[in-house]
């Protein structure tokens, strides 16, 4: 470890091996219900990923499906134990390590991109973690060297030029085991090889919609006439890079994954500079591009700031991803937080509550998901339906990741113990100090803001164990063992540290009220904690695949949706009431919402509808003739139809 430290600067916080942190309570219901819906049937249903996929031998899609479908069914299978699951992904991986060639290349042989092999690299990385099979060690050492063979004369395609983060952070994964420096050696180069993304950050120039800069309709002519990856290599070669970078550089996917390229960077040079970099860059994203739901609008390239664009569901899971080794990395609480609301907003919104269907693009402000010809900026018009394959398969494959990945981040391990950064019902089974910790979180979070941490295991082991106060809570209370409550204000982390031993209970409780945030014409965000809250409509659900097995669904309401709320800005928190209910198996039904907030709003008659979804929200304060009247709000993960920036009028 002393050699390596010398080579590479040390993350804040360290990754727990895939299957340390496993979900419990309603969190692993959910896993559970992902691992019964598509996840667990996708083989079976989609060619794509099916016997015929090139990565597994076949004659059928060889290039990024598989390896996404893998990233997240190698971890599902093994937080449940699940031996159907389990079965399938050695399967993939099994292949994938017999396909490997003397020189160290592997995968599909009509396919020779490196981006597909980025995803399959992070695949057999939590593979190891899980199983300690050390073929994969020696494979990835093999292609890797192929790699540092290969990359001085390597001609990057545009998406690997855009997306080396992927290959970059399992160099550093395999060095911190291996010690062997030639993987950093790598680093440096793909470095220098590809996107330098700190400095598109540094200098964001894309203030409106990608629309601005890129006519979509000459850009299809021209790609027609050349192709993608022609016209990327001819503007490189001859220093234009005009239609290609733009193209680049406004793909939400690309986006979001490169918002990890400056930790990575970081832990090269030492530059503390790109952290703020990366915090900086969120924030323009957010100015220009960002919504309440945390998420940056991109149907399929950055498109403003309207909550009835789009955002597609790949850059939600990939955002959270990147905000997982952010966090680790830089230990910046402001990432936990942003991480928490997407996965219980963002994520669960866009899925059906079987997720056996998803959409491909999700609308903060969604009056009607159908076939019709929205504000998307190149999607089709199917884009936010909700079905197996709406507007493209990316989606299809991509999506499994989200929820295995946020519960292996649930937990860190600090130089000397443990930190809960992120919170969630789970169990977290680990070593300290060569001592087994085993430690319950009880939690109906983020429903309700009180936390249980319970010792089924420990051995009188001293260790501190930090906590994040997020920076929603107006201050944090707690006690250990009953003793009495203790609170802490203007803390960003609570350290307790003892002798930890079994039967030793921590409580914790984030006191916390209402939040109003400010959007795209002065519209409001109603926000809870982790939580943001849309207007409740009811959902009707129509099946149009003619299948009760594999449904596709369009979904209108019959009721009034273009409310603005009515504020008493000295008020604040006091004008919403809070009720709770139990939780369920599913708590993301508009029937089942675990939390409600009642407050006062009106039609706002002036507010209608354009191109099929509901127009911007007029600039606020509106005026209001009509009598105010009660609405219910719900959380937005609950809600698949939903207003959640509203207009608002004064009291």
């Amino acid at each position: 470890m002393d050699k390596i430290n010398k080579m590479i600067r040390e993350s804040k916080y360290s990754e727990l091996n895939l299957g340390e942190v496993r979900p419990s309570g309603w969190l692993k219901d959910q896993l559970e219900i992902q691992a019964e819906g598509l996840t667990g049937k996708l083989e079976s249903i989609w060619k794509d990923v099916g016997p015929d996929s090139g990565w597994l031998g076949g004659k059928g899609e060889s290039w990024e499906r598989g390896p996404y479908y893998c990233d997240g069914l190698i971890p599902l299978a093994y937080l449940l134990n699940d031996k159907k699951l389990i079965g399938k992904a050695e399967k993939w991986v099994e292949w994938t390590l017999n396909s490997q060639k003397e020189d160290g290349s592997f995968g599909p042989v009509t396919n020779q991109d490196w981006w597909s092999r980025m995803v399959m690299l992070k695949v057999l990385k939590n593979y190891y973690e899980y199983t300690k099979d050390d073929r994969i060690i020696t494979f990835l050492l093999k292609y890797f060297k192929l790699q540092e063979r290969e990359i001085e004369k390597h001609q990057f395609t545009l998406w690997e030029d855009s997306r080396a983060t992927e290959n970059i952070y399992v160099l550093y994964w395999l060095y911190e085991i291996t010690g062997e420096e030639f993987l950093i050696s790598l680093v440096e180069k793909f470095f220098l090889k590809t996107k330098d993304w700190s400095a598109y950050l540094t200098h964001f120039k894309y203030s409106a919609s990608a629309q601005e800069y890129m006519d979509w309709e000459i850009f299809t002519a021209i790609t027609k006439e050349k192709g993608l990856e022609e016209l990327y290599r001819y503007e490189r070669e001859h220093a234009t890079r005009e239609w290609s970078t733009r193209f680049e550089e406004t793909h939400i996917i690309n986006v979001v994954m490169a918002l990890k390229y400056p930790a990575l960077k970081y832990l090269l040079t030492g530059n503390e500079e790109q952290l703020k970099i990366v915090n900086e860059g969120i924030k323009k994203l957010e100015r220009y591009h960002g919504t309440v739901n945390g998420m940056i609008n991109g149907d399929e390239h950055l498109s403003g700031n309207s909550p009835s664009n789009g955002t597609e569901l790949c850059a939600v899971v990939e955002y959270m991803f990147s905000l997982e080794i952010l966090f680790r990395i830089f230990g910046e609480t402001g990432h936990a937080d942003l991480l928490e609301k997407l996965a219980y907003n963002a994520l669960p919104g866009t899925l059906d509550p079987e997720i056996m269907s998803h959409q491909y693009d999700q609308q903060v402000n969604q009056i009607s998901c159908s076939i019709a010809r929205r504000q998307w900026y190149n999607n089709l018009d199917d884009s936010n339906i909700f079905g197996l394959e709406p507007n493209f398969g990316c989606c299809t494959a991509n999506m499994h990741q989200g929820w295995p990945k946020f519960v292996k981040n649930l937990c860190y391990k600090t130089e000397e113990g443990l930190f809960f950064g992120i919170y969630g019902p789970c169990e977290v089974d680990t070593t300290i100090k060569g001592n087994e910790i085993k430690i319950r979180e009880i939690t109906e979070y983020p429903f309700k803001n009180q936390i249980i941490f319970e010792f089924e295991k420990a051995e009188a082991v001293r260790f501190p164990i930090q906590f994040r106060i997020p920076s929603w809570a107006d201050s944090c209370r707690y006690s250990i063992n009953n003793e009495p409550v203790s609170t802490v204000s203007d803390e960003k982390i609570l350290v307790l540290d003892g002798a930890w031993k079994t039967g030793d209970i921590i409580q914790i409780e984030f006191i916390t009220k209402v939040r109003l945030s400010t959007w795209m014409n002065n519209s409001i965000g109603v926000e809870y904690g982790s939580l943001v809250f849309s207007l409740k409509l009811e959902e009707q659900w129509n099946n149009i695949s003619g299948s009760e097995a594999y449904p596709v669904y369009e979904i209108y309401t019959t009721q009034r949706w273009n409310y603005a709320l009515q504020l008493d800005k000295e008020a604040d928190s006091e004008q919403f009431e809070i009720e709770r209910k139990p939780i369920e198996n599913q708590p993301f039904t508009v029937c089942s919402a675990p939390v409600t907030l009642r407050c006062k709003g009106a039609i706002l008659h002036a507010w209608g509808v354009d191109r099929n979804s509901a127009d911007n929200p007029p600039l606020s304060p509106v005026r209001i003739n009509n009598a105010a009247e009660e609405i219910e709000l719900i959380p937005y993960g609950c809600a698949r139809l939903r207003i959640s920036q509203f207009p608002y009028f004064e009291k």
